[in-house]
Order: C-alpha cells, then structure tokens, then sequence
C-alpha cells in the first residue's frame, strides 16, 4: 500500500536493474554489431590521417569512459533516493 500512495519508493531496487541493463547490454549490443564497427572503422581510417590502432585504442578508452558515468550517474540517483529516505524517516 505504501508503494500505490507514494510513502515510499521502488526505485532503488529498479535503478540497480536498470544500471545492470545498461553496463551489460550496451556492450554485448556493440560485440554484436561488431561488423558495424569495423565497417565505421575502416571507413574512418580511410577518411583521416588515423590508423586502426588508435581508433581502436580510442574506441575501447570511450566504452571505459561510459561505464564509468554510467555507474556514477547510477550512483548518484541511489544516494538521493537514499537521502530522501533517512530524511523521511527523520521528519516522522
């Protein structure tokens, strides 16, 4: 009942589930369109003084660089949530 009146949430448990989606999905949806990648890849190295290494070696540095937002964004909205629970409980 105190879920349907809004006392107290469930977003702590579904922003976890959310994080676990993301951290796990995102990558497997790239190994699956890995093709693609190296389709862009090749297409980039052609365009621009770059070889494959580096946009390799920059590809997998921006992967690293959105699990690691990804977690603190994640993070973040717990804390709140988190926060916003020990007030409640504080005020009552």
């Amino acid at each position: 009942m105190n879920y349907l009146t809004f006392e107290s949430f469930i977003s702590i448990p579904v922003l976890i589930v959310f994080y676990y989606i993301g951290a796990l999905i995102f990558p497997l949806i790239l190994w699956v369109k890995r093709n693609w990648v190296i389709k862009l890849t090749d297409a980039l190295t052609q365009t621009f003084p770059i070889t494959a290494s580096r946009l390799i070696l920059g590809f997998i540095i921006l992967l690293l660089g959105f699990e690691i937002m990804w977690r603190m964004l994640f993070e973040m909205l717990i804390g709140y949530f988190q926060m916003r629970e020990y007030l409640y409980h504080l005020a009552g």
